[in-house]
């Protein structure tokens, strides 16, 4: 889910303009600009996917894993899966990046796997976030720059390329990874909830049950539930509807039909599914099919979780 789609109610005047995008069924790009001001209030999130930021301009902050990182022109931030964050505005300044979300919902793809080997430090231990300081990364700046040139473009002949350039970034990434230490970098306090939330978010249009989750992770139901309660927030049942209702509602704004949607994201029935929809994000889910069809409205890659 987009930044600005995580402004809490009333928060401030946040507006963006999107200057070139790219989409398929493993990743999204995007290069954009955004205009928002200290009053913006965003929610603490995590989802389903690799979130690679490259900062070209804009004076924000992010708080990943309880890690402050302060993200300047130049630098770099890839966030994993399930791992929860939050962004700060520190001025009226507008910000300019370029952001790659890497889909880990259902069966792992090629580029899902090259992201996740980037969060492993040269010491092989498994981070949840790596910041790169500017210095660290200046070479990514000149193939980014063509990797928003080619999803951009009106030849399909380039547009076509752009799946390769997100291969090329994750790749250059992994080789920094292999050979030195992020500038700074989050792990996560309790690895075993982490790993569930990763299952989850994997298989979460699957038939799920608590049973399954704690006859997989050897633990009790009861004590599964309360440390998943005390990590998240939810209990993992309400984990798992709260992420099928988003990524339904990203299907919705794909253009796909609420039954459909409702039935790709795993509700056995429409009306669970509405009811559900309807509770979590206060619409209907024919209201975001209507936005979706509007001109102009911002595409969204699937989201796992917000508070």
């Amino acid at each position: 889910m987009w930044d600005w789609e995580l402004l809490k109610h009333n928060s401030g005047k946040h507006r963006y303009h999107i200057l070139s995008s790219y989409k398929n069924e493993e990743f999204q790009y995007t290069h954009s600009i955004s205009h928002g001001t200290q009053e913006d209030e965003f929610c603490l999130h995590n989802h389903a996917m690799y979130e690679l930021e490259y900062y070209l301009s804009g004076d924000v902050v992010y708080m990943v894993d309880g890690v402050r990182y302060e993200m300047q022109p130049g630098s770099l931030l890839l966030i994993g899966p399930t791992v929860p964050h939050k962004l700060f505005i520190n001025s009226d300044t507008s910000f300019e990046r370029h952001i790659l979300y890497v889909s880990n919902v259902g069966s792992k793809s090629s580029l899902a796997d090259l992201a996740g080997e980037c969060l492993y430090s040269s010491d092989g231990q498994r981070i949840g976030s790596a910041f790169y300081a500017p210095e660290a990364v200046a070479d990514m700046k000149d193939l980014l720059h063509d990797f928003g040139r080619c999803a951009a473009s009106d030849d399909k002949h380039l547009k076509d390329l752009a799946p390769i350039f997100a291969q090329a970034v994750l790749a250059k990434l992994k080789m920094k990874a292999r050979t030195q230490k992020p500038t700074l970098y989050s792990v996560g306090e309790d690895r075993t909830m982490d790993t569930v939330k990763e299952y989850l978010s994997r298989n979460l249009t699957r038939d799920i049950s608590l049973q399954d989750i704690a006859d997989r992770f050897k633990l009790s139901r009861d004590y599964c539930n309360r440390l998943f309660h005390k990590n998240t927030g939810m209990s993992i049942m309400q984990y798992v509807k709260y992420n099928r209702v988003l990524f339904a509602r990203q299907l919705l704004a794909d253009g796909v039909a609420a039954s459909e949607a409702a039935e790709r994201a795993g509700f056995k029935d429409y009306s669970s599914f509405y009811r559900a929809y309807r509770a979590i994000t206060g619409r209907m889910p024919s209201e975001d099919y209507q936005i979706a069809e509007s001109e102009g409205a911002p595409e969204t890659p699937p989201t796992n979780f917000n508070t």
